[in-house]
């Protein structure tokens, strides 16, 4: 068999062996059941010309998304994240015009236009500057645009379901090998020290995936598994915010099975958690896992998360009415909140994305962030697209705790919800035998 370009030769190998059903689907093409499968016409599902090298691009950015920040300097100033983010800008940019293929995507217009507002209001916070978070927030804005305006094969998409099995392998890697105990938390440093936090809550999509990936029955130990480990990485870390996060994920999960299995399962994991932070309160078991307690919460503020919150809010109740309703400008909430904790000499970043963006984009902004959500779900409910629900529903969660950080998670969350779909060839084939012969997705 010829094969025109490295895209069409490795959509086939990709599918005959990362395919759950490349042995079926080539056993029946073989007895002429699916004749033409492996011909290049123009209803092959895997077509040459369905396959973008952007989507190669988009592999790598999510299979590092969970050490990003631990990537830093590594080969340039900045990070590797950033730069595999521009090359794919540029290629997807390039391969648009070519194609001429563009397509609006309407139902997420909201997102378009949160991130235009953040970023106009960059026009009357006096000390603006291209700084790494201006960049990120810029970066994802068009991550989201270049994923979104196109539609993707099932081979891409397959790809991306196993990029985050490669994120997987390297939040294990980095775990095993670049890893040190500071104060009872693990934290990665592989080029630059990486916040637990950080690195907590950028496994959340990558668990999300697992957790619908259970219904696999022949990759359930391997997804759990993955499971577990993950679980096991965000105690070491002592992230609560990554726990938070893990297990709004899983109670969204529970409710969406059906029939009494969603109860036997809400029981067991509810049973765990009692049990797990009852533990955790009475100081029974390893002294990490003390950290995960109420008390301990309480009597920490959150690290000090609290304390700059309460200093936020006080000072947004204080401001104009201008300053309330569209903020202080894109990246300035450092400077306009000026909170120094007691003991050091710098000004505090909000460590929570809504307090952020209510300080720098005011009211309009945080409506719009509201919005933006929202209109992810409605696009991922009715698609039917259950990991983009979590997907979103983790980077949320993760913003609780977090700042400037999410916004790489914020781009790949937003992509899931627009592009992610199950989609099994056979099994659809099966329900089109009406249909023409070899016309998969046209």
């Amino acid at each position: 068999m010829h094969f025109r370009g490295i895209g069409e030769l490795f959509s086939y190998a990709l599918f005959f062996v990362c395919g759950d059903n490349g042995k079926l689907v080539s056993t029946r093409a073989a007895t002429g059941e699916y004749k033409g499968l492996l011909t290049r016409q123009k209803d092959v599902f895997i077509g040459r010309s369905n396959f973008k090298y952007s989507s190669l691009l988009l592999v790598l950015y999510i299979a590092l998304l969970p050490i990003s920040t631990a990537l830093s300097n590594l080969v340039i100033s900045s990070s590797i994240q950033s730069g595999i983010a521009i090359i794919y800008l540029f290629v997807s940019a390039v391969e648009i015009l070519l194609s001429g293929q563009l397509k609006v995507n309407k139902g997420i217009f909201p997102v378009y236009l949160y991130f235009l507002y953040m970023i106009i209001t960059g026009l009357w916070n006096s000390a603006f500057s291209l700084d790494w978070y201006s960049m990120q927030v810029m970066v994802t804005f068009f991550i989201i645009i270049s994923v979104s305006v196109r539609d993707y094969s099932d081979v891409e998409l397959k790809l991306i379901k196993l990029a985050f099995y490669g994120s997987i392998c390297a939040a294990w890697v980095s775990s095993l090998f670049f890893s040190f105990f500071r104060g009872g938390r693990m934290y990665i440093e592989i080029s630059s020290l990486m916040d637990p936090n950080d690195f907590a809550t950028g496994l959340a999509m990558a668990f999300s995936l697992c957790l619908i990936e259970l219904k696999q029955k022949r990759k359930i130990i391997f997804n759990s598994i993955c499971l577990l480990s993950l679980l096991a990485i965000v105690y070491f870390t002592g992230s609560r915010g990554g726990l938070l996060t893990m297990l709004v994920i899983i109670f969204i999960w529970v409710i969406s099975l059906k029939g009494r299995k969603k109860f036997i399962v809400l029981g067991s994991v509810a049973a765990v958690a009692v049990v797990l932070f009852t533990c955790a309160e009475l100081g029974i078991g390893p002294s990490a896992l003390q950290r995960f307690s109420i008390s301990s919460l309480i009597a920490s503020g959150g690290t000090g998360r609290s304390d700059i919150w309460k200093a936020a809010i006080k000072y947004f109740f204080t401001q104009d009415p201008f300053h309330m309703l569209f903020g202080h400008g894109l990246g300035s909430f450092a400077d306009t909140v000026k909170y120094v904790a007691v003991g050091h000499d710098y000004r505090y970043e909000s460590h929570n994305m809504f307090i952020n963006i209510l300080i720098e984009g005011g009211v309009v902004g945080l409506g719009l962030l509201v919005a933006c959500f929202t209109s992810l779900y409605i696009y991922a409910i009715k698609n039917r697209n259950l990991f983009g629900v979590l997907a979103v529903t983790g980077f949320i969660i993760s913003g609780i705790s977090l700042d400037a950080q999410v916004y790489r998670t914020f781009a790949i969350a937003a992509a899931m919800a627009v592009i992610y779909r199950e989609n099994n060839m056979v099994l659809q084939n099966r329900d089109n035998k009406s249909k023409d012969e070899g016309a998969f997705i046209k």
